[in-house]
């Protein structure tokens, strides 16, 4: 049986009139991404110089970035006396001057944050307790250096535990415990433990001196937590007087002189 074809077949090729009148209706000219072009041309022009701008005033900028970190570390060093002078011998003091230097001429650069916070602990250890808190304070409020803040609660802590303001020194200790593992979190954990244990709540210790051995466990501190557990509970020894002695009465022997040779031959 012969395969029949779907559409007939015009064997002359000759073109019917619908396919002349679509051939008509064929459009001529430019393709279309080229009408877009042609319209479009000074937009893309505009565009092209606007990122090569963008892009120049980024490298200038990180250029500019980079050597502001530069100065301002080096100078930093100078203010910790890490490089001192030939005539000068090194100290344990922080240059104050230089640091405050460094905080106005080098803004939102992380030398200007450490010098913030020498700054605060250098004026507290100098006698200037509310300067030097006040600059803490502001520090931890405002610095996006999660290494600085703690450092900064953490030496505000130990200041208040010293001076006997054991809830400010709580406050701290709790803010250093929830920034989750650090240098300090066995610390916190044993200074919480230990102001628990001053107001008298023994489980509330407890707790505090168990998680440092969960959650620290290579520190140092381990023995002096065990120790804490050992006594926790336990009355501190207090002094007692001696008791007197009790009276003896002490029967001495009666003297009666010595008697001479001749008085006793009579």
């Amino acid at each position: 049986m012969p395969k029949q074809h779907p559409h007939p077949v015009n064997p002359d090729m000759t073109l019917t009139p619908e396919e002349m009148k679509a051939i008509g209706e064929i459009e001529l000219g430019p393709s279309r991404h080229e009408r877009f072009l042609n319209h479009h041309y000074k937009k893309l022009i505009v565009a092209t110089l606007a990122l090569m701008i963008l892009s120049a005033a980024a490298i200038v900028y990180g250029t500019f970035r980079a050597r502001q970190e530069a100065d301002s570390s080096a100078k930093l060093l100078g203010a910790l006396n890490v490089i001192p002078d030939a005539n000068s011998a090194p100290s344990d003091t922080f240059n104050l001057t230089a640091l405050e230097q460094i905080i106005s001429a080098y803004p939102d650069t992380q030398a200007a944050s450490t010098a913030s916070l020498l700054r605060g602990m250098q004026l507290v250890s100098g006698g200037e307790e509310k300067s030097g808190v006040d600059a803490l304070q502001q520090l931890i409020a405002t610095t996006d250096n999660a290494d600085l803040r703690l450092r900064a609660q953490v030496f505000l802590a130990g200041h208040s535990m010293s001076g006997g303001n054991s809830e400010e020194a709580e406050k701290l200790w709790q803010d250093v415990a929830r920034s989750g593992q650090s240098t300090y979190l066995a610390v916190a954990l044993l200074s919480l433990g230990d102001i628990a244990r001053q107001k008298g709540d023994t489980e509330q210790a407890r707790l505090f001196y168990t998680r440092i051995s969960s959650e620290c466990p290579g520190t140092s501190l381990l023995p002096a937590v065990q120790q804490r557990l050992l006594t926790l509970g336990v009355d501190a020894p207090r002094p007692v007087s001696p008791q007197p002695a009790p009276a003896q009465n002490v029967e001495f022997p009666t003297w009666h002189g010595l008697s001479s040779p001749d008085n006793s031959s009579h």
